[in-house]
């Protein structure tokens, strides 16, 4: 009967180990909105990315791949007044055989216009503010008309109400030029 007991409860034992639920991780990401991301923004433009190189660097204490896009400008959106041609910094990219993947980071990809939110982070790199959610695709529809796309690394981001996203996504030029200049006054 002991015998059996133990063996009960080591049963018992095993079994809440396996339906203990193991620790995971994620990323959460917070929607902001057109007024946030332009505050927060040094310079709101159309580029091209016309080359791009990456390398190893190290950041927060981390080595990491970035990698480096030369941008040429080709319309300021926020009344600032961008340099001609930029190089902006995003997380990720192939050095070699080694590849690195920055879920939600901007894909800019050469020779497509891309709307662009960009600042200068701390260590003076041009960056894309808050990451994906200040890149936008610049395509044009069946009619010709260029309109700002959201970007293909949200990936299934929730958009919600008050968010650039949804205030940009599929927006004509000149509307979104007026909508961002709009957010400067705020």
């Amino acid at each position: 009967m002991l015998g059996r007991r133990r063996f009960l409860v080591g049963l018992g034992g095993v079994g809440l180990f396996l339906g203990v639920p193991a620790r995971g991780h994620a990323t959460t990401v917070r929607p902001v909105s057109l007024a946030e991301l332009v505050q927060a923004s040094r310079h709101v433009l159309v580029g091209v990315p016309v080359e791009s190189y990456s390398q190893w660097e190290k950041l927060a204490d981390a080595r990491r791949i970035v990698t480096y896009s030369r941008i040429v400008t080709r319309d300021e959106l926020d009344g600032s007044k961008p340099e001609s041609e930029l190089l902006v910094r995003t997380l990720g990219g192939r050095v070699g055989d080694v590849a690195q993947l920055v879920h939600g980071e901007a894909r800019l990809r050469q020779g497509e216009p891309h709307a662009l939110f960009l600042y200068k982070n701390r260590d003076g790199a041009l960056t894309v503010t808050a990451m994906a959610q200040g890149e936008f695709p610049v395509v044009r529809d069946e009619r010709g008309v260029e309109r700002l796309e959201r970007s293909r690394a949200l990936g299934h981001m929730k958009v919600v109400a008050r968010s650039a996203v949804l205030a940009l996504d599929g927006r004509d030029l000149a509307t979104a030029r007026n909508l961002i200049r709009e957010a400067t006054q705020k």
